[in-house]
């Protein structure tokens, strides 16, 4: 029996499932996390995350801070432990790794322990790994090791953990109510279902503007509020696997500076969701179609729809939007990959982490 390959799609495609165990196993997932929030109450939290991690926090960082009421700050690690410090009103630092074996936030974590005793945790996919032993308490992402190296489930099961995070600690705090907790938690799982019809859509998408993407050489990606974490993921997937020069922007950033680079070969994908903020991006995509006709959109924001706007079709949240955004992306990147000839089987850098020991 033939066994298949597996690919950035395979993980993917398990996404609906692995959300939804997460949201089911969440109640005793995260037993201790409850207890440590009623119990230290803490509201100033400091994220240490790098890559996809981060880009994840970044996704979720506005929902939490609505939902539990607390004020969150992320730091890239590696800096953290060279440059930065504990700000003395930190009261709560949350480590995310999915693998476990990121070097820099290992030394981030036994730094913070060094400098005093703020209540630590980390989430991993990766219960086994070295990470968990510097830590109080330790969260599983619940989806999994991914042996492919572009990690796609986990961002979106690190996304849906840290707004279940958020949720269980508004229930501590008392900034949400029994049955704003069962509402919300309802939401994500209706949202959940979504998934495989965000992958049809996306799928067909790429397939009527394949040769068109897959021709541009250089992509930015501009989101806005939750979506800028998403527009940076989308960032880290495009250099990963399309291995073109791709940068994601924050709508307004891009905007002071960034468009001047802007020519007829430069690739745009702006993420709208419903937001004050859609009609300024839109203007945005307006203006930049005078002078590169690569501008397309992923959208949940049903007005101004075009032919390059993958129309999601989807009255979300904007706050809870982040959860879902990524996919589109997920899978462009691997078809855009693909579709350019670029086998993502085999591995390049192969001694990178080694020689530069950024894992452990």
């Amino acid at each position: 029996m033939m066994i298949l390959q597996e690919t950035m799609m395979t993980y993917i495609h398990e996404e609906p499932q692995v959300c939804r165990e997460i949201i089911h196993n969440a109640d005793n997932q995260l037993t201790v996390f409850k207890q440590l929030m009623q119990a230290k109450q803490p509201k100033t939290w400091l994220v240490l995350a790098t890559g996809s991690s981060a880009n994840a926090m970044q996704s979720a960082k506005y929902y939490m801070e609505k939902n539990a009421g607390v004020s969150i700050e992320i730091q890239e690690p590696f800096n953290f432990v060279h440059y930065e410090k504990v700000k003395p009103s930190i009261d709560f630092v949350l480590a995310v790794s999915q693998s476990g074996h990121s070097y820099s936030t290992i030394e981030a974590l036994k730094k913070v322990h060094a400098g005093g005793k703020v209540p630590t945790a980390v989430m991993t996919s990766n219960l086994d790994s070295p990470i968990t032993a510097y830590a109080n308490t330790v969260i599983d992402i619940g989806c999994g090791v991914e042996k492919v190296g572009f990690v796609t489930k986990g961002f979106t099961a690190t996304v849906l953990t840290s707004m279940l995070m958020a949720i269980y600690a508004g229930a501590a705090f008392g900034t949400l109510s029994t049955e704003k907790v069962s509402l919300e938690i309802k939401k994500l799982s209706s949202l959940i279902e979504y998934i495989p019809t965000i992958i049809d859509q996306t799928e067909s998408f790429y397939t009527q503007h394949a040769t068109e993407l897959t021709a541009i050489p250089r992509f930015a990606i501009i989101g806005y509020g939750p979506t800028v974490g998403t527009a940076k993921e989308g960032e880290t997937k495009f250099t990963e696997t399309v291995r073109v020069p791709t940068q994601g922007f924050e709508l307004e950033a891009f905007m002071h500076g960034p468009y001047l680079e802007v020519n007829k070969s430069y690739g745009l994908i702006f993420i709208k969701t419903k937001s004050l903020l859609a009609d300024r991006a839109e203007m945005l995509k307006q203006y930049l179609n005078r002078y590169t006709p690569h501008c397309f959109s992923i959208s949940t924001d049903l007005n101004n729809v075009d032919e390059k706007t993958l129309n999601l079709e989807l009255d979300v949240d904007e706050w809870m939007s982040s959860l879902i955004l990524a996919i589109p992306l997920q899978i462009l990147a691997y078809r855009i990959a693909s579709g350019r000839g670029i086998d993502l089987s085999i591995r390049i850098f192969d001694d990178f982490d080694k020689v530069l020991k950024s894992k452990v």
